[in-house]
């Protein structure tokens, strides 16, 4: 049976944070930046064409615009409703300082924790004689900004390089021109990552190259270095790769929504992990899910599973009732009878 995964921020709860957590762990991250041990240099510059700041100034830039995403995200209900406010009243600029921080905090918080455990278990059940013997009939809709997927993964593949990884597992990310095959197993990131576009998705850059377990100055100066390239000149032609739902590619080539579409329209058993199918995302969840022609059972995993599953009625409400099923044990990533 085709299978398809959505994944959501309970997945990696027992490495991020989810939404009410995130301000205090914010303001963690500013401390370790503004700790003597990790102060850069007030003398040497980035080799960045037009920026003129030393590395120090630089990394002073970071963390005032981290102590302003702190103090906005603790005025609202969330940092996705922040960047709505922004998005709405056309604040471009602010946006982009948020996405750039939010993405560098993204960064040191994986860095600095270890991956969520459930990933390495769901890999080691799915995976074949060898790290890249995926099953084919397996999608995976991640809705997720981190690299919990990639970082895991590492550990079978024997390759710290980001980039490797994420080829490895074929991810798809939002506004990246990365196409995979729709046959083999395959990860859509349906609001894009932590990284940096170029030439309208035909360039990606990452704010690092291999993965870190512990935040050193050299890792440090180099997602710096990425950081000031992206904000602090405004003559590169670089974006965040970070987005929003309500922030749509209309290039049929590029749209998220269509290649994620085209990937799992023949899913007919979807595994929801941590997901709580939040308003913001509805017009996407309708047009993904409601592709789904032979969709005919539901799992979701999470600890308010059934209030999940009432949500997931606003999405579609032509499954069966005795096909949604709820599973309240969250100790390791459902792993369907039909897989």
């Amino acid at each position: 049976m085709n299978i398809t995964y959505l994944i959501g921020a309970g997945a990696s709860r027992d490495a991020l944070p989810i939404v009410n957590e995130i301000p205090n762990r914010i303001e963690k991250v500013i401390s370790l930046l503004e700790s003597q041990d990790l102060q850069l240099s007030v003398t040497e510059k980035f080799d960045i064409t037009n920026l003129e700041l030393t590395k120090r100034e630089v990394q002073i830039n970071l963390i005032n615009d981290l102590k302003w995403l702190l103090e906005n995200s603790s005025n609202h209900a969330s940092i996705d409703t922040f960047a709505k406010k922004l998005y709405i009243k056309n604040r471009d600029k602010d946006l982009n300082r948020l996405k750039s921080a939010f993405s560098i905090y993204l960064i040191i918080e994986q860095t600095i924790n270890k991956a969520d455990k459930r990933y390495d278990g769901f890999f080691a059940s799915i995976l074949k004689d060898n790290y890249y013997d995926f099953p084919e009939n397996l999608k995976i809709l991640n809705w997720n900004y981190d690299f919990q997927f990639e970082k895991t993964y590492s550990e079978y593949s024997d390759q710290k390089e980001l980039r490797s990884n994420k080829n490895s597992l074929n991810i798809v990310s939002k506004y990246t021109r990365d196409r995979r095959d729709n046959n083999n197993f395959s990860i859509i990131k349906l609001n894009g990552t932590t990284n940096i576009i170029g030439d309208n998705g035909i360039n990606e850059y990452h704010y690092f190259s291999d993965f870190e377990n512990s935040l050193s100055i050299t890792f440090l100066e180099k997602i710096l270095r990425n950081y000031a390239a992206l904000q602090l000149v405004t003559v590169n032609r670089l974006y965040s790769g970070l987005s929003f739902a309500w922030e749509r590619f209309y290039n049929d080539n590029n749209d998220i929504i269509k290649i994620a579409q085209s990937k799992t329209f023949e899913t007919e058993v979807l595994v929801v992990i941590g997901y709580s199918f939040p308003y913001f995302n509805r017009e996407v969840d309708r047009a993904i899910i409601g592709n789904m022609k032979n969709l005919s059972k539901v799992y979701f995993q999470s600890p308010d599973a059934e209030t999940i599953k009432e949500r997931f009625l606003s999405i579609r409400d032509d499954i069966p009732e005795k096909s949604l099923l709820t599973r309240k044990d969250v100790g390791q990533f459902l792993l369907p009878n039909e897989l």
